[in-house]
C-alpha cells in the first residue's frame, strides 16, 4: 500500500527546501535526508534550514535523517578517478557522489516503506551533470526498479529569483545553508552520452548494495546519524 510520504535529498539548500514545501502543502509527510560523504566541511547550517522548515510546515509533518555515505561516495566517484578522467575527459565526481545518494535513498526509502523521493535539481542547474535530464531519466529508472517514484518538484523553474521569491513566501530563509564541499568548485560540463555511460558502468554495483543493504533487519530512525557500511 502506498504511503504517503516522501524523501527530499537534502543539502540546506533553496532548491531543496522549496521542493520540500511544495511536497508539504500537496499532503506529504517530508523525510529530509541529508548526506555526509567525507569530503563536506559542515557548518550544520542545514539543521537551521530544517528548523525553519519545520517552524513552517509543523513537527509532525518532516523529519530530518543524515546518513554517511563516504564507502559510497568513493566507489562510485574516487576508485576509479584516473581511469574516468581519461574516458570521459572531465570531472564525474558530483555525478558519482549524487549517484550514491540516490542509492543509499533507496535503501533507506525500502527500510520505511516509502515510495516516493524528490530532490531539488532545477532547469537553471541542467548544465551540471547530475542535474542534467541525461542523469535525472536513469536515476528515475533506477527507482522504478524498486517501486519508487522518484519526482523533481522545482524542475521547471528558470531563474534562482523565482526560487527565493516562493520560499519567502512560505517563510522561509533565502540564504544558502549548505555544507562546503571540497569538491564544489571542480565542475566540468559533460555530454549526455559521458553521462549515460558513466552511470550505466555503476549500475551493477549499486544493484549488488542495494540488494545487501536491504537485508539488513533495522530502519533509519528519526533525527538520529546512520552509519554506512
Amino acid at each position: 500500500m502506498k504511503t504517503n510520504d516522501a524523501i527530499v535529498l537534502f543539502s540546506g539548500g533553496i532548491d531543496c527546501s522549496l521542493a520540500a514545501c511544495i511536497l508539504s502543502e500537496q499532503q506529504y509527510k517530508v523525510h529530509l535526508v541529508h548526506y555526509i560523504n567525507g569530503t563536506s566541511i559542515s557548518n550544520s547550517l542545514y539543521q537551521i534550514r530544517y528548523n525553519e522548515l519545520k517552524c513552517v510546515l509543523g513537527d509532525d509533518m518532516i523529519s530530518l535523517t543524515e546518513l554517511k555515505i563516504p564507502g559510497l561516495f568513493r566507489k562510485l566517484s574516487l576508485s576509479n578517478i584516473e581511469q574516468d578522467f581519461k574516458k570521459y575527459e572531465n570531472n564525474m565526481i558530483c555525478l558519482g557522489c549524487r549517484m550514491g545518494m540516490h542509492v543509499e535513498t533507496i535503501v533507506y526509502a525500502l527500510k520505511n516503506n516509502i515510495q516516493t523521493v524528490a530532490d531539488g535539481s532545477i532547469h537553471y542547474q541542467s548544465h551540471f551533470p547530475e542535474q542534467s535530464s541525461a542523469a535525472l531519466h536513469l536515476f528515475k529508472q533506477l527507482y522504478k526498479k524498486y517501486g519508487i517514484d522518484f519526482i523533481n518538484p522545482v524542475l521547471d523553474i528558470k531563474e534562482k529569483e523565482n526560487v527565493k521569491y516562493r520560499l519567502l513566501d512560505y517563510g522561509i530563509s533565502i540564504q544558502s545553508m549548505e555544507d562546503t564541499c571540497l569538491f564544489s568548485n571542480t565542475f566540468s560540463k559533460s555530454c549526455d552520452e559521458n553521462i549515460k555511460a558513466f552511470i550505466a558502468e555503476r549500475l551493477d554495483f549499486c544493484y549488488d548494495y542495494i540488494e545487501r543493504k536491504s537485508k539488513f533487519a533495522y530502519a533509519f530512525p528519526k533525527n538520529e546519524r546512520i552509519s554506512n557500511f
